[in-house]
């Protein structure tokens, strides 16, 4: 099984793609071929609604890298997204990702059976994070198997709080039952 660890941190080895490798490192240990990408990595324009993806099913825009991201995203079988949360949503990066999407809206088969975990990364909150990540994978048919929030704020602070790595932990356990690498206990 392919599986893509995506962060939506513009924060290069923060809390959130910190996150992302402990659940890729689990999962790689019960057999999955795992890969780790950062969003930010990529140079995406944002969507300029000029709708043209509505009359052809993909974006105008091809001066960027969206599409070399989507290519990668659509070989997984399983995709780990890891967003921290900026004012009760992704950062605008992720946001970006997601709106590019928008042609999808034609065929909304694209990600249907794609399996997708989710985990939100926050100082206080992170079901907003979850919401608006869920609420485009619903619209596409994309299965969402898990989701997990943790608490971190500062860079480091996931490692210093060892609760929350063992949420994550638990977390990987139920991706992996949930994407078959794993029977239940």
């Amino acid at each position: 099984m392919r599986v893509l660890g995506l962060s939506g941190s513009p924060r290069r080895d923060g809390n959130t793609d910190n996150a992302v490798k402990i659940v890729l490192e689990i999962l790689r240990g019960l057999g999955a071929e795992t890969s780790f990408l950062r969003v930010g990595d990529f140079h995406i324009e944002p969507c300029r609604g000029c709708r043209d993806c509505m009359k052809t099913g993909e974006c105008s825009i091809k001066d960027d890298e969206f599409q070399k991201l989507l290519d990668e995203v659509m070989k997984s079988n399983l995709l780990i997204l890891g967003a921290p949360v900026y004012w009760f949503a992704p950062p605008g990066i992720m946001k970006n990702f997601i709106d590019r999407t928008h042609g999808f809206y034609l065929d909304k088969s694209r990600l249907r059976g794609k399996m997708f975990a989710i985990i939100s990364v926050a100082a206080d909150s992170g079901f907003e994070t979850h919401e608006r990540i869920m609420s485009w994978l619903r619209v596409y048919g994309a299965t969402l198997i898990a989701k997990v929030r943790v608490y971190a704020r500062e860079k480091g602070d996931l490692e210093r709080r060892p609760h929350e790595i063992q949420k994550l932990k638990r977390f990987a356990e139920e991706v992996a039952v949930k994407a078959g690498l794993k029977r239940p206990v």
